[in-house]
């Protein structure tokens, strides 16, 4: 009986230190698992590429030490080319020409071609801020979406033309969900932090003394 008062007291408090975080864990899945990853991420809001003859006849960029050669279709009938380095990647046209960034105008018109956002503002995004909801991708780039629905934007890279992300809502609750399920509230990005492994044990141990627990009782009490 003193055994299984221990337990039961042990248990308890582990339970009491373990609940909130067990409960983020089980929504976070919750949601996780039943919303749709490519609506989240905004896939319904691009549209289909537009097919464009490719001519390399007078290329004439330097592609030495170079890893990768991207090549893309930015605006209507323009094709651009990148060559990946080690360090950078640098976007011409096909004749060799280094590649201007995309205007405000330029970012607008090409939103319209590849998203159903219908932006009408745009805004040119240079500083990297942890956590933000473009972390991960290269800077600058510009930021687009409709004045009248805010929430729906799309980031698209000023040389290579690419949407590189459509952020909504849904993506906004996944990101907060997330960090609660790492325990990672700064840049969300970093699993293993020593709060989820604390986290990870306590839960651990909350399960084991319950089952513990479970087996210290008569069989009447069971």
């Amino acid at each position: 009986m003193r055994l299984q008062r221990k337990l039961r007291r042990w248990h308890r408090w582990l339970a009491i230190v373990t609940a909130v975080q067990l409960l983020a864990w089980t929504l976070s899945g919750i949601y996780f698992a039943f919303i749709d990853i490519d609506f989240v991420r905004g896939a319904q809001h691009r549209e289909a590429p537009l097919p464009t003859a490719i001519d390399l006849s007078s290329a004439n960029w330097v592609a030495s030490e170079a890893t990768e050669v991207l090549i893309r279709h930015r605006l209507p009938q323009e094709v651009v080319v990148g060559v990946v380095g080690t360090d950078e990647t640098r976007w011409y046209r096909p004749n060799g020409e280094p590649l201007p960034a995309l205007t405000e105008v330029e970012a607008l018109k090409l939103a319209g071609i590849k998203t159903d956002l219908r932006a009408d503002q745009a805004v040119l995004i240079s500083d990297a801020v942890t956590g933000s909801e473009y972390r991960g991708r290269a800077l600058p780039l510009w930021q687009v979406f409709n004045e009248d629905n805010p929430d729906t934007v799309a980031y698209i890279d000023p040389k290579s033309g690419d949407v590189t992300a459509i952020r909504n809502t849904a993506w906004r609750w996944w990101d907060f969900l997330w960090s609660l399920h790492i325990m990672d509230y700064d840049d969300r990005d970093t699993i293993g932090t020593l709060l989820l492994k604390l986290f990870s044990v306590l839960a651990l141990l909350t399960a084991v003394g319950g089952i513990a627990v479970f087996f210290s009782l008569s069989n009447k009490w069971r």
